[in-house]
């Protein structure tokens, strides 16, 4: 099975091994975007993840970036003032 999590920028993909790492560059891409001055709504448009395992109907699971962060929070990959929690990082 491959177990490859796949973060997608608008055309540009990106191989993970794991959701957290996948998560992680989101953040990351969107970081430099706030640096950079651009705003970030049009850019969240563009950013997804896309799972390894698949759905019932053997599609894979896609999320976007409120999936995405929703999962994230879950996971406690983010701390409560919304920046990446290091510590989870070095667990995962």
């Amino acid at each position: 099975m491959n177990n490859i999590w796949i973060f997608r920028n608008g055309g540009t993909s990106i191989e993970c091994t794991s959701f957290p790492f996948a998560y992680r560059s989101m953040w990351y891409a969107l970081k430099k975007n706030a640096e950079a001055g651009r705003s970030n709504e049009e850019m969240i448009k563009h950013l997804l993840i896309i799972s390894p395992v698949k759905d019932r109907y053997g599609q894979k699971k896609v999320y976007d970036y409120d999936d995405a962060t929703t999962m994230a929070t879950a996971q406690g990959l983010l701390g409560a003032d919304g920046q990446i929690n290091s510590r989870e990082f070095k667990r995962k």
